[in-house]
């Protein structure tokens, strides 16, 4: 169910505060992301980065704006395909559950605290979140 998309450079994969109805995984190409009132960007990401994960497992609004600085091409994953692999491999939950809480970690690390508006849910009440959000149709 997940599909192969191109973004021009300069193109948003995603937006900030925007709803996130699906994650993206960059097979070719770079993008940036950038987080409001922050200067410059707070990462770069290339093949085989993960982005908009948060938003698609938990219904949040995005936390960032992701832009292609050259051509992209990504498999993109909404939430019926994502529900759908979880529903055949529940144990994916928790391993999703680990990725975004490290992520989070590294986040706060480099920003010297509580980084910009993430969710801050436990392992437990992350994982029943992303399980409960999953079962709902949009």
């Amino acid at each position: 169910h997940a599909r192969i998309v191109t973004f021009d450079k300069g193109t948003k994969l995603i937006e900030e505060d925007g709803p996130g109805h699906s994650m993206f995984v960059i097979i070719k190409g770079e993008a940036e992301v950038t987080v409001a009132d922050e200067d410059g960007p707070v990462a770069t990401l290339g093949p085989g980065g993960v982005l908009g994960e948060m938003s698609l497992l938990t219904g949040a609004p995005r936390n960032a704006t992701v832009t292609a600085t050259d051509a992209v091409e990504a498999l993109e994953v909404d939430k019926s395909a994502l529900a759908n692999v979880l529903w055949m491999s529940p144990t994916l939950v928790d391993r999703f559950v680990t990725m975004l809480m490290k992520r989070q970690r590294e986040l706060d690390k480099m920003y010297g605290g509580v980084a910009w508006g993430m969710l801050r849910p436990g392992k437990a009440e992350l994982a029943s979140m992303i399980r409960e959000f999953l079962q709902t149709t949009e």
